[in-house]
């Protein structure tokens, strides 16, 4: 028998990795991306507040406004190609070759869209100085547009250790850059040169772990089949960019730069967590789904173990920042920020509900089901403008104020639909998100009672400190008391079992 050609055998397949149960690779690479993530966090975090305090609210508008147009190219550059090869059952060497070739071409016509166009981010938020500023943040197309497929083969068979080390160290020369610069006085190039490192080193990173720089001119009749799925992930993306940061060109033109700066510094803080953390549960969990496509009562237990795992973790963290916020931003961000502790305690409300909805469009793209997935993102978009045109009529609070009451019905809507298509029972998805939203509130109740009582004559450190002990004791001997099966499972879970 004659061999077969090997460029036409499949090079990755939808049972790799095959050493260990899918589980455990699972929660080892959650576990791995996870506290990767936290150290590098932990500095990024503290670097942040320094250059926060080193830079002015019109440096974070300026960099806000033109990241706009310069995100929403990035979000869509690759066309979908590294969701469809996590997604897809099998990779032949051709077909690789064909999506790497598709990926770099798309992302550099997306660095010759934004150089071309920065003139008009400038007449439309009506601010010359975002020409050069957009025009130096094209560069990172090219960076990109070495490393999407190279990750996008990482995330597919799981590596996290390999990940999660890029990540991190990314991060670390990200905020080297952005402190020097800072404490050099550039403003808000301090903001574009971070920018720009953390890709940079991307590529160069990931081209070393998964070497992609296909040189030869390959056939793209091998991707029939693809295109469906890869339209479908870039009309999703588009839809969620856009319901994700409509807030800043609405403030952009109706607020100034100002405002703006204070209310994307009040954003970035309140999604510290959700950045963070979301960022690495999404991309293991599209991971797992797509390898367990066809497993239905795995997806079943495995979303809702996500469901209750996220809702145990984002209620209480985020209803205790708002809780916290004005001793917690006097302290981190000084009072030249004291304008931002309002809308960040509004913003703070919404963005649970935004975590747990970043679960479902990975279960939905993983298991071959994204028209869904796209027609929530339509919903929420259409909800969420409107909230957010009527609420900035009143100011960077009346904004925020049109985020929580936006999302929220859109989120309860969305959640139905997916809950239904994944065949999950609405009974047991409630307890699962409902127990510690409950509890939350309770804490959040016990929380103000004490600034009350106590914590008003105490120094802002002693009185942070004692209201996040006190809360979080609060919500601890809750959950103990009416849902110990969820602790369990998440201190198992913790434990990499």
């Amino acid at each position: 028998m004659a061999a077969s050609d090997p460029s036409r055998r499949p090079l990755l397949t939808a049972g790799e990795p095959s050493r260990s149960p899918l589980r455990r690779k699972v929660v080892a690479s959650l576990l791995w991306q996870g506290s990767a993530s936290l150290a590098g966090q932990a500095i990024s975090w503290l670097v942040t507040l320094i250059v926060i305090r080193l830079l002015s609210p019109s440096d974070y508008g300026l960099m806000a406004m033109a990241g706009l147009s310069i995100s929403f190219l990035m979000l869509v550059g690759d066309l979908g190609v590294g969701a469809v090869i996590v997604q897809a059952p099998a990779l032949e060497r051709p077909q690789l070759h064909a999506l790497f070739a598709v990926a770099l071409l798309a992302y550099l016509l997306g660095a010759i869209v934004a150089f071309a166009s920065a003139p008009v981010a400038a007449v439309f938020f009506a601010e010359p100085r975002l020409i050069s500023i957009v025009r130096a943040l094209s560069l990172s197309f090219v960076f990109a547009g070495l490393y999407a497929v190279p990750q996008a083969l990482v995330l597919r068979t799981l590596e996290f250790d390999r990940k999660g080390k890029i990540d991190v160290l990314a991060t670390l020369v990200s905020s080297g850059v952005a402190l020097s610069l800072a404490l050099g006085g550039w403003g808000a190039w301090s903001l574009v040169g971070a920018a720009l490192a953390i890709h940079a080193f991307k590529a160069a990173a990931y081209q070393i772990v998964r070497p992609c720089l296909f040189m030869r001119i390959p056939s793209f009749a091998v991707l029939r089949g693809m295109v469906n799925f890869g339209g479908l992930v870039t009309v999703d993306r588009i839809l969620w960019f856009g319901y994700t940061n409509l807030d800043i060109a609405i403030a952009g033109r109706a607020l100034g730069g100002a405002l703006v700066g204070v209310y994307s510094v009040a954003l970035s803080l309140a999604c510290i967590p959700l950045d963070s953390v979301m960022s690495i549960v999404t991309q293991v969990s599209f991971s797992a789904f797509s390898r367990t496509q066809d497993d239905r009562e795995s997806l079943r237990r495995g979303m809702l173990q996500a469901l209750e795992s996220v809702s145990l973790l984002a209620f209480p963290t985020f209803l205790g920042m708002a809780a916290v916020a004005p001793e917690a931003l006097a302290i981190f961000v000084g009072p030249k920020w004291a304008a931002a502790v309002i809308p960040f305690q509004i913003l703070c409300l919404a963005l649970p509900f935004r975590a747990i909805g970043l679960l479902f469009a990975p279960a939905l793209f993983g298991t071959g089901r994204p028209r869904l997935a796209v027609e929530n993102n339509a919903i929420t978009l259409a909800v969420v403008a409107v909230a957010l045109i009527v609420g900035v009529q009143w100011g960077v609070v009346g904004l925020c104020a049109g985020w929580l009451v936006g999302y929220v019905p859109a989120f309860f809507v969305t959640t139905y639909r997916a809950l239904a298509t994944l065949e999950i029972p609405v009974g047991r998805a409630v307890p699962a998100m409902g127990i510690p939203l409950v509890a939350t509130l309770a804490m959040g109740l016990g929380v103000v009672g004490a600034r009350i009582l106590v914590a008003e004559a105490l120094p802002p450190a002693a009185a942070l400190a004692s209201l996040s002990l006190f809360g979080a004791g609060i919500y601890g001997a809750l959950m103990a008391a009416f849902r110990p099966q969820a602790l369990r499972s998440l201190w198992t879970l913790g434990q990499g079992k």
